[in-house]
């Protein structure tokens, strides 16, 4: 199997490959999952004439990292594995809390991103303004939800519950420490949003339990030049509840980049 040597972990990796023309496209996963959550989406972009990178977060999947699950932050290790890959600039796909690490590598390594894709966070941002306004829009007792309410909408479970099943079993794949997760190197607040400068597209569900539309809208209004766009008939995981609509969604943002 593909392991990448990072400061302090040994990061499962899988890269499709492809010629020196073809733009390298990384996928960064939620706390939940791990990368085989990208099973929907891989193929679509490899098939588009992508490359196309997806790797296990430390603590998660298949990536090892014993006794330091929760050292160094996803944007340090991002960028580590890119050197080890010989990757230059790149666009940078990630959802939920993978999404908060994406948004600080592209804060603090602007010129190595073609483009960056924010989905269904509210990446991690601590202003009093924006916690305010998020609290107006989510259920006071999410954290007791289970698993499968808080992640996936309803119209997805309804309808899929074999589907709902396979979601849960990836995300059941040890080793898996979501206590120990990374945090990040500073806080990511609507202030460091203003000073963005990778063409941004920011995706919303219309069902999300954890960064609905007006707190994703709020979040896109901060970043010079954004796009915003809403899934529907999706909750939280929108690349794997609706992935036709948000690859779709994905593939026409990065036209060109």
């Amino acid at each position: 199997m593909p392991y990448a040597s990072v400061p302090g972990a040994e990061l499962w990796y899988e890269d499709t490959g492809g010629s020196a023309n073809q733009t390298p496209l990384v996928l960064v996963h939620a706390n939940i999952g791990n990368s085989r959550s990208w099973e929907h989406t891989v193929p679509v972009f490899y098939e588009a004439g992508y490359r196309v990178i997806r790797y296990d977060l430390r603590s998660h999947g298949r990536s090892k990292a014993p006794g330091r699950e929760s050292e160094g932050t996803i944007a340090s290790d991002l960028d580590a594995l890119m050197d080890v890959l010989a990757v230059g600039q790149f666009c940078l796909v990630g959802t939920a809390y993978g999404a908060f690490g994406c948004i600080e590598y592209a804060l603090d390594h602007p010129d190595r991103l073609r483009a960056l894709v924010v989905s269904t966070s509210f990446g991690g941002l601590t202003d009093p303004e924006f916690t305010a306004e998020r609290r107006k829009h989510i259920a006071p007792d999410l954290a007791s939800w289970p698993e499968e309410r808080k992640e996936l909408g309803p119209t997805y479970r309804a309808a899929h519950p074999e589907g709902v099943h396979t979601f849960l079993e990836i995300d059941e794949q040890k080793p898996h420490h979501p206590s120990k997760r990374q945090q990040l190197g500073q806080p990511n607040t609507l202030e460091r949003l203003e000073s963005m400068k990778a063409q941004t597209l920011v995706i919303a569900a219309d069902e999300d339990a954890y960064a609905p539309p007006p707190v994703m809208r709020l979040f896109a209004d901060h970043i010079p030049g954004s796009q915003f766009h809403v899934i529907t008939g999706s909750g939280h995981s929108a690349y794997w509840e609706q992935p036709e609509q948000w690859n779709a969604a994905v593939l026409e943002f990065l036209k060109g980049k």
